[in-house]
């Protein structure tokens, strides 16, 4: 079974509440440079699109990690980061096709998407509907 959050960039206002909701849930505090979802904008802020991880079903980001540091995980149906690999050489984010995965400067780790195993706190706070999460 795959899982994903889904973004509908017509629904999103831009307010980033998801960026804040998915540091904090990951431990950063309010950190949004360390969000595995990030809001990219453009027209001078006027249009919005939440960019997070499709968990890929032919994951580019784990065919071109070295290291092998990504991995599927297939009860759970989500392409994870495994820390312990990670040497942070940023393959990965060149690899991705939308751009969901980034290296935090300070830990030199891979950061994206795992759905917060299957409960996403970006989902559950954001407050115009644009994300959802489905498994399928």
């Amino acid at each position: 079974m795959k899982q994903v959050v889904i973004a509908d960039f017509d629904m999103c206002s831009g307010c980033r509440i998801c960026e804040l909701a998915c540091s904090t849930a990951k431990g950063e505090s309010f950190a949004p440079r360390k969000a595995r979802i990030y809001v990219s904008t453009q027209a001078s802020g006027l249009m919005a699109q939440p960019i997070v991880c499709h968990q890929c079903n032919n994951p580019f980001c784990m065919r071109g990690c070295p290291f092998d540091a990504i991995q599927r995980d297939e009860n759970m149906g989500i392409v994870n980061v495994i820390a312990e690999k990670c040497n942070g050489c940023g393959l990965c984010v060149r690899c991705c096709p939308v751009n969901a995965i980034k290296v935090d400067p300070k830990t030199r780790k891979a950061l994206k998407c795992d759905t917060c195993i299957g409960s996403p706190t970006c989902v559950s706070y954001c407050p115009t509907g644009a994300l959802s999460f489905v498994k399928y």
